[in-house]
Formats: structure tokens, C-alpha cells, sequence
């Protein structure tokens, strides 16, 4: 007879949502001699990995029918004998731990974001647990006796064999970049305004899905302060081309209005490229020391710490790079997080 703890992780898709190469990761670094771990989507199933068998791919699409939902939802438990409910929904959806109260099946969610609200606690009222990534969260919406004892900070970790330093190329021009929808959030504008002040030869590259009415905004001024040899974009990219990208950097930014804990930071850090990041959602506080967070009041403090890494001898960003991927390795690994997820199954289970 299989004992091992049956998983069903749930997200929406594996086209746009943010999560799915985390939960690909840990899918794949599971123990499967202790778990047996199911995915489903609500929408897009040709978009599933190949590393998914086909027998454990479901698929469930909420209709706004609350009772037909949770009763839907409550067939496909019981049919697949699912223990542990993982969601990796980014939506307050509180019909999944209901569904799960009605199965007899343990419900946890990972917190991501920076999203509150009613919805959102009533979702964490229901779950078993909540696994949380950013210290920030558990004082801004779990410090309270309801959520003391169903709290667990896991940090995301990266995949240290994928991200890596890597030689780096021989170029004229000082790189610096971003990866991220190009849209108001990730504020790929405060870049732009940065770059006019930046020396001739630092050149910006833009990874990313474009908003139309954003990269309107970004040409504008691209157009106004004579950028256009000086912007690059490149479109989306895929996560296992992102070493390659990092390897043509000299630095990599954030400016973003909000973010929860980003994982290209992490990534960036672990291929040894130094990380210049707005503090906007406590993430890169945690992740960054206070030299690589910059105000989003103006451009000046980004244009001087960029000037500090620019001017930095080669020996000297050596060294620097190195330490940051020891941090890594020691603290934010893949390794880690998947031992820390199944640690937390066992004891939901006993």
C-alpha cells in the first residue's frame, strides 16, 4: 500500500503566473519516496510542463458558484485521496480551504504578496497553516494570536546548480538591467530617469512582457533625454536563459512600487552580479544591506550607488561577487526551501 503524503498544489496556470517556476522547482526536488504531489490549474493545461505526468495533472475552473465550486472542488480530493492542499494562488480564493474543511484535507497557502484584506483573512482563518517568504509579512498581517501557531517563514531559495557565476563577457559598455513585466509596478521609468545622469557608456537592457500604453510612456522619454543607443529591449524570457542574462551584467535593478520577496534578486545574487533594489514591500530589506537600497523620491541615490559599483576595480567586484554567492549558497539554496516545505507536510500530517 503507497503511504506516501498525497500534495495537490494549486495555482492558476504555468503561463502567467509568477509562482509556477518556484513550485516547478519543487516539484521536481521533492522526496517522492515520502510524497506523492499532484498539480492542478484553472486554466491553460497545454501549458504544463512535460516534468508533470500525465496522471497526476488535474484541472479545476472556478465558475462563481460558490456551492458548485466547493463541491467540485471537494470530488476532486476525495477522488485522488489528497492529504495536503498546497495553493500557490495568488487571490484571496477562500473556497479552497472550505472545500478542504468539507474533505478532511489539510489546507496551507503560501503568502506572496502584499495583498490584504477581508477575503484574505477569512482564507487564513481557514487554512491549517500559511507558509509566509517575506519577515515583513508576519508583523504586517499575522501578528495576532488567530494566525501565532499556523505561521511558517520559508524564504525562497534558487537552484544553485542553474544559477551560477558564469565567465563574463568582454564588452565596452557597463550593463545594467531588469527582468519583469515592463508596466507601472516594476517602474522601469525611474531606470530611464536614472540613466540621463549615468555615464555614456552604461547601457540599460529591459527583459520582460510589455504593457502598451507603459512602453508609450518609456519611448517619451527615451525620445526626451536621448536614450534610444542606450535602452535596450528584449522581451521575454525564459527562466533557464536568466544565467545567461545575468552574465552580461554589471548590475541588476529594481525600482518596483511593490514587491513581495523577489526571487530575481536572489537569483542575480547567485550568479555574483550586484543588486541595486527600491525597498518597496520589505523583501530586499531582508534580502540587501542598506548600500544597495535606493529612495524612489528622486534618481540621485540610485545614480550614486550606481556610480559606486561603476567605479569599483575589477579585484574589488570580484570579491564582492563571491561573497554573494556564498550567502546564498548557505542561506537561500533550493535545497533548503524544498527540506523546510517537507518538513512542514510531516507535521501537518502526524
Amino acid at each position: 500500500m503507497d503511504k506516501r503524503i498525497k500534495i495537490l498544489y494549486t495555482i492558476p496556470n504555468f503561463k502567467t503566473a509568477g509562482s509556477q517556476y518556484v513550485l516547478l522547482s519543487l516539484f521536481n526536488k521533492i522526496d517522492k519516496t515520502l510524497f506523492d504531489p499532484y498539480i492542478c490549474v484553472e486554466k491553460f493545461p497545454e501549458n504544463i510542463p512535460n516534468v508533470f505526468p500525465i496522471d497526476r495533472r488535474l484541472t479545476f475552473e472556478f465558475t462563481g458558484n460558490k456551492k458548485k465550486d466547493i463541491i467540485g472542488l471537494r470530488k476532486i480530493l476525495k477522488e485522488n485521496s489528497i492529504d495536503i492542499l498546497h495553493s500557490w494562488d495568488y487571490k484571496s480564493n477562500y473556497l479552497e480551504p472550505l472545500a478542504c474543511r468539507f474533505s478532511n484535507v489539510k489546507y496551507l497557502y503560501t503568502k506572496k504578496n502584499n495583498a490584504w484584506s477581508k477575503r484574505w483573512k477569512l482564507k487564513s482563518l481557514l487554512a491549517n497553516h500559511i507558509a509566509y517568504d517575506n519577515p515583513e509579512m508576519k508583523k504586517r498581517f499575522f501578528d495576532s494570536f488567530l494566525f501565532g501557531k499556523k505561521i511558517t517563514f520559508i524564504p525562497h531559495g534558487v537552484d544553485t546548480e542553474v544559477f551560477r557565476p558564469l565567465e563574463k563577457m568582454l564588452r565596452q559598455t557597463f550593463n545594467i538591467g531588469c527582468i519583469g513585466n515592463i508596466g507601472i509596478n516594476k517602474n522601469q521609468l525611474f531606470i530611464v530617469e536614472a540613466l540621463k545622469d549615468l555615464p555614456e557608456n552604461v547601457v540599460l537592457h529591459l527583459y520582460g512582457n510589455e504593457e502598451e500604453e507603459y512602453r508609450k510612456l518609456l519611448d517619451k522619454h527615451i525620445f526626451k533625454y536621448n536614450l534610444k543607443n542606450r535602452v535596450q529591449f528584449h522581451g521575454f524570457i525564459e527562466n533557464k536563459e536568466l544565467p545567461e542574462f545575468f552574465r552580461n551584467l554589471d548590475v541588476f535593478m529594481l525600482a518596483s512600487f511593490q514587491e513581495g520577496m523577489p526571487v530575481s534578486i536572489l537569483e542575480a545574487l547567485a550568479c555574483g552580479v550586484p543588486v541595486l533594489s527600491s525597498d518597496s514591500g520589505g523583501g530586499a530589506k531582508y534580502l540587501l544591506d542598506s548600500e544597495s537600497i535606493f529612495s524612489l523620491k528622486d534618481t540621485s541615490e540610485l545614480v550614486e550607488k550606481t556610480m559606486k559599483i561603476y567605479n569599483l576595480e575589477e579585484e574589488e567586484r570580484e570579491v564582492l561577487a563571491a561573497k554573494r554567492v556564498q550567502t546564498i549558497q548557505e542561506n537561500h539554496s533550493l535545497e533548503k526551501e524544498v527540506r523546510a516545505y517537507e518538513a512542514l507536510y510531516k507535521k501537518l500530517t502526524q
